[in-house]
């Protein structure tokens, strides 16, 4: 049975969050990704565990630049950590920027690949899995930069988006299968009209069935994260239209 958990990611990283998780509960989620919310605005793990009231921390997710650098990996550590501490299974990445005249050179790849691969060592060993987000916008965005990245490194997973796969013309469920070993969780989301919208709402042609039949097959036993990053209603009602979304083709959350 797949796992299910919703971000925080549309509340804002400074939200409040007992009652962001409370409205996540209330829209039928069991679990939640903390999206890029600073340590000290989560506060002491105790404190925030506190506020869960039943819902799972199921993972955290942060942002690293290229070039890398040594206050980074201070900084990543320290949020491994916090990730640990509060019983969430993995520690999500996403960046550096990306040049818009080029793509990314063998030796950025390479850059970002031994920062990650640091961060996913140390994870390991505190049995947090770390995933790399392949993005639109980011170094690492293409089959073939997830490839190079993949390379340079054998601890670091990955965080497959459905929705970035398909905005860069490739198709999720292959890599789904390309990269299988290598997955550490799942980000679905949707897109339409130049944004990204709740799921079944999209105008890009992501089968979310065939994504998530594919997990079945698979036997996916990580987590499967809705990450609705903006929407044109309330994050709350957002939430709703994603869970009964899932609940009609045939899932329970």
């Amino acid at each position: 049975m797949l796992r299910f958990a919703y971000s925080t990611i549309n509340w804002g990283d400074t939200c409040d969050l007992p009652l962001c998780f409370a409205e996540i509960q209330q829209a039928g989620w069991k679990a939640a990704e903390l999206f890029a919310h600073s340590l000290d605005w989560m506060g002491t793990p105790n404190h925030l565990k506190s506020t869960f009231n039943g819902l799972i921390p199921a993972t955290l997710f942060g942002s690293v630049d290229v070039p890398s650098s040594e206050r980074q990996r201070t900084l990543h550590k320290r949020r491994i950590e916090y990730t640990a501490e509060i019983g969430a299974e993995a520690y999500g990445l996403v960046g550096g920027g990306r040049a818009r005249q080029r793509p990314p050179s063998a030796a950025e790849i390479k850059d970002l690949a031994g920062l990650c691969e640091d961060l996913a060592v140390y994870g390991a060993g505190l049995g947090v899995t770390v995933a790399y987000h392949p993005h639109t916008g980011c170094t690492v965005e293409t089959e073939a930069e997830i490839d190079m990245l993949m390379h340079e490194s054998k601890e670091l997973t990955l965080c497959l988006d459905a929705s970035h796969i398909a905005l860069v013309g490739e198709d999720p469920v292959s890599h789904l299968r390309k990269y299988r070993a290598r997955t550490g969780y799942i980000h679905l989301k949707d897109w339409a009209d130049g944004a990204f919208t709740e799921m079944g709402r999209g105008k890009i042609g992501i089968d979310f069935p065939a994504v998530l039949r594919e997990l079945e097959a698979q036997q996916f036993a990580h987590w499967v994260v809705i990450e609705q990053s903006r929407s044109d209603v309330s994050p709350f009602r957002s939430a709703q239209v994603n869970a009964d979304y899932l609940h009609s083709i045939g899932y329970q959350i």
